[in-house]
Formats: C-alpha cells, structure tokens, sequence
C-alpha cells in the first residue's frame, strides 16, 4: 500500500541538521494517483499552517536556542517504499527554539510510536534535538517535561493530518490519511494508537557531521 511521508527539517549551528519523519496510511476505495500535484497541495497546507502557527513550546524549549525548524519535506511513496513524489519548501521565517543549549547535537527526546501489533514492527520512534532540555536528579527529563512534551506531539501530529486530511476533502477526494508505523520488511502501514514519551534523553548519532573536531595528541609511552 502507498503510503505518505511527512518530514519537518532544521538546523543546528555549526552547521549541523537534523530531520524527524512521520508516516502517514492513505485509506479509501478510490484510486489514488501519484502525481506532483498531491504533494505540492499538502506541501502548501502545511507552509500555510506554519505561517501563523509557531510549533508547540515544549519543541521550542528542547530544540534550544541554536537550532530551528526551517523545512517541510513531502514523499509520495510506492508499496515497495521508492519515492514516486517529494516536495520541499522552507519556511517563510525560520521558527527558532527557546531553551538554553546546553546538550549536543546528538541528545535527542524520544516520542515512542504504538500500534496493536507487538514487536520491532509495530513500534517507531522520532527523535527531537533536545539542546535546551533540562536535566533533574538522577538525570530526570524536568525541561519540558515528558506530559509536556508528549501532549506537545500529539497536538502537533493531530494538525499535520488536518491539513493533510483538508487537502483531500479540497479536491472530493474520498481518501484520508492516518498516523502509521511504516514496516519496510513488510510494505505495511499499522496505525498508530499510542504516544509515549520517556524521562531520559537518548541519542541521535548521525546528527553530527559538519561539526569540526580538533585533536589533542602525545605520544606514548
């Protein structure tokens, strides 16, 4: 089954990015033709909604203040997961993170994806740069709080399958869209039913790779 990917990008200074892809189901009985128009048309839904929607606090305050949210990246994708379609457009004004940074590029907030289905395959994560979260004892997430951060998501989730949803019912199109665990193994969108977020930060490793690293070197013994 074909499904949709939405993809919000940004930037970190020194010259670092980072990306945090939500999959999304497509579901109805008309045919659903992949052309450049379908992902234009959302593309342009969610760079409206942008333009007078900041993203939630809780994003802000996490994302720190030397990272921002710049990209919407759109993916029309086939049932053996190649890209029939993309759209990119950046946003009209950067939206910039609130909190002090004070973690790497590599800290990232967990939001953990549920679906009925146990197993690897029925689970997904995304990761949030998490610069400006603040750290309690026993290194507790307390800055945004995992509620927070999690209510954040969903907030948030819920208005990009708005937009996405509205785009569909704009041209009486029958289809809509539903937040999904994407399977590569098995080609298959499983809904997602579920959002959780945990206390500790974890680790986005490939977020950091236009850093310059500088070398202290002795020789030995």
């Amino acid at each position: 089954m074909a499904f949709l990917k939405v993809i919000m990008e940004g930037t970190i200074a020194g010259g670092e990015v980072w990306s945090v892809g939500t999959s999304w189901g497509i579901f109805g009985l008309a045919p659903d033709t992949p052309d450049q128009s379908l992902t234009d048309g959302i593309l342009a839904g969610l760079l409206t909604y942008s333009a007078s929607n900041a993203i939630p606090a809780a994003f802000k305050t996490a994302l720190g203040i030397d990272g921002a949210f710049t990209t919407w990246r759109v993916e029309y994708r086939d049932e053996t997961e190649h890209i029939m379609n993309v759209s990119i457009g950046t946003l009209a004004s950067a939206q910039l993170g609130t909190g002090v940074s004070t973690k790497t590029p590599q800290d990232a907030l967990v939001l953990s994806l549920r679906t009925a289905t146990p197993g690897p395959s029925g689970r997904g994560r995304l990761y949030w740069p998490a610069l400006g979260a603040g750290l309690g004892a026993g290194f507790q997430l307390s800055s945004p709080t995992p509620g927070s951060f999690v209510a954040a998501w969903k907030t948030w989730l819920n208005a990009i399958g708005g937009v996405m949803n509205a785009y569909y019912a704009g041209i009486s199109s029958p289809k809509t869209v539903v937040l999904a665990v994407r399977s590569v193994k098995n080609h298959i969108c499983r809904n997602v039913n579920e959002l959780q977020c945990g206390s500790l930060l974890d680790t986005q490793r490939r977020r950091r790779d236009n850093l310059i690293e500088t070398y202290s070197n002795l020789s030995y013994p």
